[in-house]
């Protein structure tokens, strides 16, 4: 009988303005975010979109341990809307060597407050 592999789930929260502050002093979108999210995503109009997506790719970078790969992963939405998780060759290493089998997620956000649930499941 195959035992469930184990899991664990983590849901992060900013505040839209806290992110436009951000990225307007401290951050560089161009660090952050593939130029196909920056495309499919321009930040004055989606945000949001963007700021649920930093909020996966922190917390997939500090569960890694590995900081300059966040360009190498990609969130983009897939035909139904859904966000779709893509790992490159660097991020997929990483992963491995951390004993991650998958990575899931899922982004919603207000007005105001943006969320991002990632979910790490373990081999």
């Amino acid at each position: 009988m195959e035992q469930d592999p184990s899991y664990s789930k983590h849901v992060d929260l900013i505040g839209k303005d806290e992110f436009i502050r951000l990225f307007s002093t401290e951050e560089s979108t161009g660090q952050w975010f593939t130029k196909r999210e920056l495309v499919n995503f321009p930040f004055d109009k989606y945000s949001r979109s963007l700021a649920a997506r930093y909020l996966i790719k922190k917390r997939i970078t500090g569960q890694l341990g590995t900081d300059g790969i966040q360009k190498d992963i990609e969130i983009l939405d897939n035909a139904l809307g859904k966000p779709e998780l893509k790992l490159g060759k660097n991020a997929l290493q990483a992963a491995k060597k951390a004993g991650i089998k998958d990575i899931l997620c899922s982004i919603s956000h207000s007005r105001n407050y943006i969320t991002g649930m990632t979910v790490f499941i373990f081999a």
